[in-house]
């Protein structure tokens, strides 16, 4: 039987990169911190599917086995300084599995923080260490969270260069239990067509040193904003998963709250 809480474990770690990014990304974080003294709210909506062949020895056939799942989150930060945010994940699934059936309700909560050492000078890109910690708050019997919690530390630096901008993540899963850490890389450049609008193009990958490429996850992404006014701002994106592990796509729109 196909387990399927790596892929919720994925899943949302893709969200919280996106939750935390000022820039149209799915999976990968900039520098950008909250404004001090100031809140930044975005509320998301999430759709994922899968579908994996499973293998059954004692018939020899395979079954498809269709994964979808529907988040939906609320994302809040707090500026504590010019350079250092708090904020706080509550994401909501909709689950349905061909082996599990359906069932929905809230799935882990993360707590997160992001502190930027240094700012962009004319040759060195801004950096920045983001940290979190997923708790085990969801009810992992009905898939909802892993049962457990995990660490998350992510270092990021950010280019910009003219109308263009450039973002690297590594970071590292510390997964609880005694599981395998993950390992977790990613890439985007980003680029303003006009005042309001930009586009971002970005890759995405993730191994815990074992196996090939099929056996890792390795994903491509497109996404677009439109900055509608200085507090209201729009995000949509698709991801889709090149190497055999990963989820087939990802469909996410966020609008994103700054007072």
């Amino acid at each position: 039987m196909i387990n399927k809480l790596p892929l919720i474990m994925f899943f949302t770690l893709f969200f919280m990169a996106t939750a935390t990014s000022s820039e149209a990304a799915l999976y990968t974080d900039d520098t950008c911190t909250t404004t001090p003294g100031h809140f930044e709210t975005e509320f998301s909506v999430d759709y994922y599917k899968d579908i994996e062949d499973e293998y059954d020895p004692e018939t020899e056939e395979y079954t498809k086995i269709i994964f979808k799942m529907t988040e939906l989150s609320i994302y809040t930060s707090y500026g504590l300084t010019a350079n250092w945010d708090v904020g706080v994940t509550c994401p909501y699934q909709f689950l349905n599995d061909s082996n599990n059936g359906e069932v929905n309700g809230f799935s882990d909560i993360f707590l997160e923080s992001k502190y930027r050492f240094w700012n962009e000078s004319k040759f060195l890109p801004s950096f920045a260490l983001y940290f979190d910690l997923k708790t085990d708050s969801a009810n992992d019997e009905k898939f909802l969270g892993t049962g457990k919690k995990d660490y998350t530390l992510n270092s990021i630096l950010t280019k910009n260069i003219g109308n263009n901008a450039f973002d690297l993540n590594l970071g590292y899963i510390f997964v609880g239990d005694q599981a395998d850490d993950i390992f977790f890389y990613s890439f985007d450049f980003s680029r303003d067509l006009t005042d309001k609008i930009g586009i971002c193009s970005e890759l995405y990958g993730e191994t815990n040193f074992k196996g090939d490429f099929d056996e890792n996850i390795f994903c491509l992404a497109l996404s677009l904003i439109y900055q509608i006014n200085k507090i209201i701002s729009f995000e949509s994106g698709i991801g889709i998963g090149i190497s055999k592990a990963s989820p087939d796509y990802q469909f996410s729109n966020s609008l994103t709250l700054s007072f």
